[in-house]
């Protein structure tokens, strides 16, 4: 029996596991870096001679730092293009994260990560409201957001920091588009993809689709629905009292 999961495409919003979406991320991530202007010497120049060795940087203890700022240091200025008054909509596309939006890849995740970022950062007490310090600001800053999108593939909910909310610990575990459960094989098994309701198994993908009630059809088309997204950036950086200050303090070392 073949599966198909109707409207998304395994390997491209959706993932076998969170290490599969690191492993597809990171490494779209270092193909982009190798196409750009110097790019490939920049990876040989910290050691990285095959997207093994990418993986392998993104790691908490990476070139003998800590916290992932390996990655953050020698890759920031490919990840993310800084900007006060950001969007995804201004990230041009010489930058991974605008490459990535105008062609239409991780687009579900992408957004995940905002609220991720301003999550992590509001958990760590970066983020001061009154002045607005920025912090929590995606855009701000692309040595913080790829420092802390490294941090969310390396941390779990049973090894991340004891002060974080629980908000953070559980997203660690339950990316958007993430399988918690095996990939089906055989059977019509309740499948469990983090951040959405299994509608379950069709004949169809149609409308008009019939419940499979036997897995004797060829195909199983599967239905989900999105149920938890919260994009907090969208929602509350609205309510957020803003105060610039020329000479804020960075909350990174760029």
């Amino acid at each position: 029996m073949k599966y198909v999961i109707v409207d998304h495409e395994l390997n491209k919003d959706i993932w076998a596991s969170k290490k599969a979406l690191f492993e597809a991320f990171y490494g779209e991530f270092y193909n982009f870096i190798k196409r750009t202007e110097n790019g490939l010497k920049d990876l040989i120049s910290h050691n990285i001679n095959c997207v093994e060795d990418f993986y392998a940087y993104a790691d908490y203890y990476a070139d003998g730092k800590e916290n992932c700022y390996a990655m953050g240091f020698a890759f920031n200025k490919y990840f993310l293009q800084t900007m006060m008054d950001g969007s995804l909509d201004k990230q041009p596309e010489t930058v991974f994260i605008g490459y990535c939006h105008k062609n239409g890849l991780f687009t579900d995740f992408i957004n995940f990560l905002i609220t991720f970022f301003a999550w992590w950062r509001n958990d760590e007490g970066c983020t001061v409201m009154d002045p607005y310090n920025y912090a929590d600001n995606f855009y701000v800053s692309g040595w913080a957001a790829l420092v802390d999108t490294s941090k969310l593939f390396y941390f779990t909910a049973e090894t991340v920091y004891w002060w974080h909310s629980y908000r953070v610990k559980y997203v660690l575990e339950h990316i958007p588009g993430t399988f918690l459960s095996e990939l089906p094989t055989e059977g019509l098994p309740k499948i469990r993809i983090a951040g959405y309701e299994f509608l379950g198994w069709y004949d169809s993908e149609g409308e008009d689709a019939k419940l499979l009630e036997d897995d004797q059809a060829e195909v199983a088309y599967g239905k989900i629905k999105r149920k938890d997204f919260y994009d907090y950036w969208g929602s509350e950086e609205k309510k957020i009292k803003k105060v610039y200050i020329e000479n804020w303090k960075k909350v990174d070392p760029e």
